[in-house]
């Protein structure tokens, strides 16, 4: 048997298939030539994440809580890849038609260009693709996974514009046991070669009015920083708030950069939170979830938009939050760091 999924996407673009009952939406999609955002296939990396605006469907295949939390799947969200219909869907997705037909997943050979500590547990790390293929094209706020000779592959979003540099810069936090990190900042060699896996991802800065609240935790900033470039190119004028949390002083980066950025953008706030102050901490005291709130609650928020990309931990938080505010579903877009079995034992 059959149905029927309406697909709808946020740049009011719509399109149709069918879906078997033994299929996947993902699979239904790719069988009849849509290419919809996904990643994994196996319900671990959120990137198919959709809302079920109308029909019904019988329990999800197996996913990871980080994935999808059942906070998420009582609010309507699904995932595409672990959902199998048991009648007619409509469906919303988080993105615009047009990265389901220009952001074809590509890979490339590239080499490591640079890696450096800039806070006690974050390396910059600039990775820079091969002139013999073609530029890798993505929208600021998206992310590659990269994969080491030894095998190790991660996901990490850039924290640059798409240029003709073929270079891509990352801020990764490195983990003591971690497989990917810890090698990456301690034994790995500048011209080392890396293989680039994308452009992934969705999670992107909506063309509209609304000033955009950006709601960091550690490298969550990454891709944030992605968009505020592309702000301070396209958009100087706009306004835009940046929360920007850390668990401790000597984790916080970027201070300098977000200066810089600052003078680009003249209507940029910046707020800084770290949960262990030291007696050299100016900035506030708690989460980004509970700086936001705080500067949320004392703000004509009428025209924000929000914008939250942490551990899985801190995504739930703020969701909770945004949720207690009365923030609408389509006012707040998110992105999951999550982690691998290993670095997920480490914090």
């Amino acid at each position: 048997m059959s149905y029927n999924v309406k697909l709808f996407f946020d740049d009011d673009h719509e399109a149709e298939i069918t879906c078997e009952a033994d299929e996947d939406i993902i699979t239904a999609a790719l069988r009849q030539g849509l290419i919809l955002m996904s990643e994994c296939r196996e319900g671990v990396c959120a990137t198919c994440k959709c809302f079920l605006a109308d029909g019904e469907y019988g329990a999800l295949l197996p996913h990871s809580v980080y994935a999808l939390t059942p906070s998420d799947e009582e609010e309507g969200f699904v995932l595409g890849c672990r959902l199998r219909p048991t009648s007619d869907l409509e469906l919303e997705f988080d993105y615009p038609f047009t990265m389901v037909q220009q952001y074809v997943e590509t890979e490339r050979r590239g080499r490591l260009l640079e890696v450096a500590m800039v806070s006690e547990t974050v390396a910059r790390v600039v990775v820079q693709t091969m002139g013999a293929q073609d530029v890798l094209r993505y929208l600021p706020g998206q992310f590659v996974r990269l994969t080491l000779e030894n095998g190790v592959s991660r996901d990490f979003s850039m924290a640059n514009v798409c240029d003709d540099s073929r270079q891509l810069e990352f801020y990764i936090r490195v983990y003591p046991d971690g497989k990917f990190s810890s090698y990456i900042s301690r034994d790995a060699c500048v011209g080392e070669a890396i293989n680039v896996h994308g452009p992934l991802g969705s999670f992107i800065l909506r063309g509209n009015d609304h000033t955009p609240v950006f709601i960091v935790g550690g490298t969550g900033l990454a891709p944030v920083l992605a968009m505020l470039r592309d702000m301070a190119a396209n958009q100087p004028d706009r306004h835009a708030v940046l929360i920007f949390g850390n668990t401790n002083v000597g984790d916080v980066f970027g201070v300098e950069l977000l200066e810089g950025l600052g003078k680009q953008l003249p209507n940029l706030k910046v707020l800084y939170g770290v949960i262990n102050p030291d007696e050299s901490w100016t900035g506030d005291v708690g989460t980004a979830t509970a700086v936001a709130e705080r500067f949320i609650s004392a703000t004509d928020r009428s025209q924000f938009e929000y914008y939250y990309c942490g551990p899985p931990k801190m995504i739930e938080a703020t969701t909770e939050m945004l949720e207690a505010a009365g923030v609408a579903r389509e006012l707040r877009h998110h992105e999951d760091f999550v982690p691998s079995k290993l670095e997920e034992s480490n914090g």
